[in-house]
């Protein structure tokens, strides 16, 4: 496998950050780590386009629509941008972090997406600075918890209504704050990772991450990598919020807690310290 780098102008990748999510997140989103990964790989690229079996479009999606009022502005200047780089776009892959996606036309370039709205793309994780362990983990006190912000999208407020009479779940509305999620999570056998605005969550990698098993709920399924890792190892996943009570009500705590070990482990092995970004390249191989 040999990529060529197609060339774009600085205000296409911007440096920093305005806004930063989750809370407390660092300003490096999953785009930064794989520009940066390719760059420590020489022996992957190429000087010559036509010698490559694929071109790498290395936009900082993410940035560039927080700083264009996401995505309100700059839409045609970042069209231009992207005419200029692709050299051929049947040859072409990125990867986007943003929830919308690229917001322009890519053509027929492979778009390697964190948080996919459609059908079509390649899902890549959604991935936010690990949190810190409290020095002592918390007791486990509730089968499944939630917190966040239920109006991001109608299943979240689908899984609250479902759920809202047990009392062996935990549901928080709004952003109570990193160290709160951490000490609720790692007090639960499940974490309720339900998509928000974008088609992911990055809750399911914070709890695989913590050590304990993400229940995704969503109307697609953007688990990455399925070709690489087994989910039903190390995850649960639910198409339909009023299913929650009876999967809920069907789950063994060992069976929890021997998923929750496959969860971290999957987590190092797959996900952490950019352990993601062969996958991609894997992608590109096998697929195409």
């Amino acid at each position: 496998m040999k990529i060529f780098v197609l060339t774009v102008p600085p205000n296409a990748q911007p440096q920093t950050q305005k806004y930063r999510y989750p809370a407390g997140n660092d300003d490096y989103e999953i785009e930064q780590q794989f520009n940066d990964w390719l760059k420590s790989h020489p022996s992957l690229t190429v000087s010559d386009p036509h010698s490559a079996d694929f071109h790498y479009l290395p936009i900082f999606w993410t940035r560039y629509h927080v700083h264009h009022d996401y995505g309100k502005t700059g839409q045609s200047e970042l069209q231009s941008i992207v005419s200029a780089a692709i050299v051929d776009d049947s040859k072409t892959f990125t990867v986007c972090q943003y929830d919308d996606g690229p917001l322009a036309d890519v053509g027929r370039t492979i778009v390697f997406y964190a948080s996919r709205n459609a059908i079509d793309g390649i899902d890549v994780p959604l991935l936010r600075a690990a949190h810190r362990m409290p020095l002592w983990r918390p007791k486990k006190r509730y089968l499944a918890s939630f917190m966040g912000r239920l109006s991001s999208h109608p299943l979240r407020q689908a899984m609250a209504d479902a759920l809202k009479n047990r009392e062996d779940v935990l549901l928080l509305d709004g952003n109570e704050g990193p160290r709160r999620f951490v000490r609720a999570t790692l007090a639960s056998y499940i974490c309720l990772a339900p998509r928000g605005y974008g088609g992911s969550s990055f809750r399911a990698f914070e709890a695989m991450q913590l050590g304990v098993v993400p229940l995704i709920i969503g109307d697609l399924d953007t688990r990455p990598f399925k070709r690489h890792i087994d989910w039903s190892t190390c995850s649960l996943f639910t198409s339909d919020p009023r299913t929650l009570p009876k999967i809920l009500d069907q789950c063994d705590k060992r069976t929890l807690l021997e998923l929750s070990r496959h969860a971290s482990d999957v987590y190092r092995t797959y996900f952490a310290n950019l352990r993601w970004c062969p996958y991609v390249i894997a992608e590109l191989e096998e697929r195409f």
